[in-house]
Formats: C-alpha cells, sequence, structure tokens
C-alpha cells in the first residue's frame, strides 16, 4: 500500500511568484510526521525552487511531484518534476499539450517524449493536465512501459468537473490507479490579464484489487458504473490530504480484466 499526500494549494495571483516556494514549503511542513510515500502538488506550483523542495524531499523521506518551469538550452517547458526521498531528481515530465496561453504568459514549449520513473513504489507516469485526460496517446505509451500508477497534476480555467470522469475512462482502459490534483479556487494574473482558475476536485482512482478470482468474478458481472473506484474532493479550498493506493493489487489484476475486456491492444 503506498500513502499519498495531494496538496491542493491555492496559488498567489502570479504563478511564478516567490510566494508560492514560500507557500509550498510551509504546506510541506504540514506534512511531517504523516509518514507519506509521495506527496504531490499542483501544475505550476510552486513554479520554481529544485533545491528547496529537494532538501524537503529529503527531510520528509518522501517522494515529492512539483508543477516546475523547468529551463533547458534556453527552452522553457512545463513540467511534473520528482524527487526522490534522499532528495535526488528522479526526472521531469515535459508537458506536451500546451495551451495558447500558457505558450504566451510564460514561453514554454512543448515536450516530445513520455517517459515512466522508477521509484521503490513502482513506476510513476505523470502526464501533465490535459496531457492526461484530454487524449489517450501518453497513458498508451506510459503503459506500455509498465507504468504503475498515473499523478495527473492539472489547472483549471475550465472543465474541471469533466477532469475526474475522463480520468476513470483511462483509469479503465489500463487498469490503473491514478491521482489528480488541483490547485484550490484563484485569479490568476497571467500576461497581466485576470483569469478566474476553478478549483478542487482533486482526487484518487483505485481499480478494486479483490482477494480472488470467485471475488473478481463477481465485481465484474455486477459492474454498472466505476464512480465506486474515485475518490473526490469537492471542496475548492486549499486542502492537504491523504489517500492510501494498492498498487500491487492493481498490477495482479490488470491482465485478467484487460483480456476479459478484449482491450490488451490498446
Amino acid at each position: 500500500m503506498v500513502k499519498i499526500i495531494l496538496i491542493q494549494a491555492l496559488p498567489a495571483n502570479r504563478l511564478e511568484s516567490r510566494e508560492n516556494l514560500d507557500r509550498a514549503l510551509k504546506l510541506l511542513a504540514r506534512c511531517q510526521g504523516q509518514k507519506a510515500d509521495l506527496i504531490c502538488f499542483p501544475e505550476y506550483f510552486p513554479f520554481q525552487g529544485d533545491a528547496e523542495l529537494a532538501r524537503a524531499a529529503r527531510d520528509l523521506e518522501a517522494y515529492i511531484v512539483a508543477g516546475l518551469v523547468e529551463e533547458d538550452r534556453a527552452k522553457r517547458y512545463n513540467t511534473a518534476t520528482l524527487f526522490d526521498r534522499r532528495g535526488n531528481l528522479v526526472g521531469r515530465q515535459r508537458k506536451r499539450t500546451l495551451g495558447k496561453l500558457e505558450r504566451r504568459a510564460f514561453q514554454v514549449v512543448p515536450g516530445e517524449t513520455w517517459q515512466v520513473l522508477e521509484t521503490d513504489l513502482g513506476r510513476l507516469g505523470l502526464p501533465v493536465c490535459i496531457d492526461f485526460w484530454g487524449q489517450p496517446e501518453a497513458t498508451r505509451q506510459l503503459a506500455a512501459q509498465g507504468a504503475d500508477l498515473m499523478v495527473n497534476i492539472a489547472i483549471f480555467p475550465v472543465l474541471r468537473r469533466h477532469w475526474p470522469m475522463a480520468a476513470l475512462t483511462r483509469a479503465f482502459d489500463y487498469y490503473l490507479p491514478v491521482v489528480g490534483v488541483n490547485t484550490a479556487a484563484f485569479v490568476g494574473e497571467i500576461g497581466g490579464r485576470h483569469y478566474p482558475h476553478q478549483g478542487g476536485c482533486s482526487f484518487a482512482i483505485q481499480p478494486p484489487a479483490p482477494a480472488d478470482d470467485q471475488e473478481m468474478a463477481g465485481l465484474v458481472r455486477n459492474w454498472d458504473s466505476l464512480r465506486d473506484w474515485l475518490t473526490l474532493h469537492d471542496s475548492e479550498a486549499e486542502e492537504v490530504f491523504s489517500v492510501t493506493l494498492d498498487l500491487e493489487g492493481a498490477r495482479k489484476w490488470r491482465p485478467l480484466v484487460q483480456e476479459r475486456f478484449g482491450i490488451l491492444g490498446l
């Protein structure tokens, strides 16, 4: 079982503000003593702070996923960045499907590939925002690389309520646990204009992991909706909350479920 803390942070009006890093470190301080395996921030939060987040990961002895803007060879990327329990940089997943606003305001450019990251928890896929829920290709490639968990950091000016339902589709396609973390509701100042952002709806999705074949057969025969896979946090306020997911159980039952539904070729 993996304990994951989702930090539904309230950003400053300007996402690039140093205030967001200070806020992130205060929120991480609230995770002390909780023995988390993985702690997740939303997209573009705290925007910067590799060294500070690495130290926090080491102090907490937990993996941390953060929404950071990476600068590499005069280019900028919107990334989900992963630090390990010792504060080492495991890797960055660059967002590929970029909106017009973020291109213009932050001068970010699209990434090119999706790559699972190896951890002692299993293999993590970190597709950013719409790369995960908006189209199937990122999940297809990450599942083919043996992903055990999808971590979907996001930020929503629109379509926040669609997000968990679309994530359920991806979770069923590949029988994968998923966590999604959004910001709290705020009004962002981006490129000199103000944009209300829809907060909340951070979630966890756990595909069932029953004890035996008979129990699994009973579950499958009675499936009508997948809503009971979903734990949804509806509040739009800043929150720090934890979920526990069974990655090993989902991994065990994945081949059987995919074979039963004929979806091995996705």
